[in-house]
């Protein structure tokens, strides 16, 4: 059985920035996504996590070909 690796590498944004390290790039910054690693055979166990800033989040969403924003529109209002 084949997985599909957005399956299997989950990128997932915060709702709110958290000021930690980077566990990609190691450097102190906003943490902006975190990347579930499942299981490869099935997909669906958490294997492990890793907490990313906003430039290694995009990074991994180019390579796993995930949608990747920082910011969510929730309701939008018009002025008139």
């Amino acid at each position: 059985m084949k997985v599909k690796l957005q399956q299997v590498l989950a990128l997932e944004s915060y709702a709110q920035t958290v000021y930690r390290k980077c566990e990609c790039c190691k450097r102190v910054r906003d943490i902006y996504f975190r990347l579930n690693v499942k299981d490869a055979k099935t997909g669906e166990m958490l294997v492990g996590s890793l907490e990313l800033c906003k430039d290694c989040g995009r990074n991994f969403g180019e390579i796993t070909n995930s949608e990747v924003a920082t910011e969510r529109t929730i309701e939008e209002f018009k002025f008139e």
